[in-house]
């Protein structure tokens, strides 16, 4: 169990950061099949900057990208989907913030990189002027809910099933 303060740092998301944010995205989500392909990742960035984040951590004098949030912006509410396209399904002016992935290296988990990632999309909601947020998990809904999200839908993907949850804000 780790027992020491990590001492993290919220930055944007730069071009530069995608193959370890790809990494990532593999390691933890590969393993049921709910890993989304380089491009949709690298396009997410590509649209909607200001809703891209990485959190980084220092432990024992080494930085490193202990988690990271993508997001975009929808018109109206309606169920995600993995590896849809950013650029047709980001809209500059919606007042919907979908959180496409919230994730935390499984080395950093249980050490409150999450709940900093999540207060992260709460500001990127604000910042946009956005009344609502929904996303997708597989495996997070209780999570989720401890800290204000609703379940709204369940469907299967890919053989997994996810909960669609949304919370306004």
């Amino acid at each position: 169990m780790h027992s020491q303060r990590l001492a993290t740092h919220i930055r944007p998301m730069q071009p530069a950061d995608l193959p370890t944010i790809i990494a990532l995205d593999r390691e933890i989500f590969g393993g049921y099949g709910a890993d989304e392909s380089p491009e949709v990742i690298g396009a997410r960035l590509a649209v909607f900057p200001a809703g891209c984040v990485v959190l980084e951590a220092t432990e024992q004098e080494s930085v490193s990208i202990a988690g990271y949030l993508t997001t975009e912006k929808w018109s109206s509410s309606r169920e995600p989907a993995l590896d849809e396209d950013p650029y047709s399904s980001h809209q500059p002016d919606g007042k919907v913030l979908c959180i496409t992935t919230l994730a935390v290296a499984p080395t950093f988990q249980r050490r409150g990189i999450g709940p900093q990632l999540l207060e992260q999309a709460l500001l990127v909601a604000a910042q946009e002027k956005c009344s609502q947020i929904i996303l997708e998990t597989a495996h997070a809904q209780g999570w989720y809910e401890r800290l204000g999200f609703a379940t709204v839908g369940k469907r299967i993907e890919r053989g997994i099933p996810l909960f669609i949850m949304q919370k306004y804000v």
